[in-house]
């Protein structure tokens, strides 16, 4: 199982492909829809579509190969086809959720959905505490807060991991888009850039790693 795309409603499909563009090339398959949603489902490819829609059927998830429900939020099956091995501007490296519910969430994505639970962090001081679940090449961040917090799961961006961050936020200022100065991440021994383009329809963060 790994993630092979994503699909975001914009209300300008133009100005939506435009902005990917500029952004680069990435190694996941993003399409577009009409409407406000913004990132609204994760594609999963799978070897068989139709024995892993049985399984996640019998494990409790409610939906079929074109839509499970995790949470409130919709993930698809389809096929896995190994791609070429292309080099790529961008490579995925996660995908945020939040929830108000990380128990329930814990047990969605992993003994649900079947993804493969590596760390369970706390950071008292900040108020947060992240699941970390591998799927394939990627990582799946639930994130929720430690004091408490109502409300739907919903999808919070998506981090994609690059070589030289400074040379990935020069080429995208160059091509016109808004990007925060770099500055330490969470991890330990990386280095983060925020990409504030709207048009890209979901929160968007280059990453590299130390």
């Amino acid at each position: 199982m790994r993630i092979t795309g994503f699909v975001i409603e914009t209300p300008d499909t133009a100005a939506a492909q435009d902005a990917w563009r500029r952004l680069g090339t990435t190694d996941r398959d993003v399409r577009f829809t009409p409407g406000e949603g913004g990132l609204v489902a994760v594609v999963l490819g799978v070897e068989d579509v139709t024995a892993t829609a049985r399984l996640l059927q019998r494990r409790g998830l409610v939906g079929d190969a074109g839509g499970f429900d995790v949470g409130g939020l919709e993930w698809r099956l389809a096929p896995f086809v190994p791609g070429a091995g292309d080099t790529t501007d961008l490579a995925l490296d996660h995908v945020v959720v939040h929830t108000g519910d990380a128990e329930r969430a814990a047990a969605d994505h992993g003994a649900r959905l079947g993804l493969d639970l590596r760390l369970d962090r706390r950071l008292e001081e900040h108020g947060f505490r992240g699941l970390f679940f591998r799927c394939g090449d990627a990582v799946v961040e639930i994130a929720a807060s430690t004091k408490g917090a109502d409300g739907p799961d919903r999808f919070g961006g998506l981090a994609w991991r690059t070589g030289d961050l400074d040379e990935s936020r020069a080429r995208l200022v160059a091509e016109g888009l808004d990007v925060s100065e770099v500055r330490p991440g969470r991890k330990p021994g990386t280095r983060v850039a925020t990409v504030r383009e709207r048009t890209l329809g979901t929160p968007t963060l280059l990453i590299e790693q130390g």
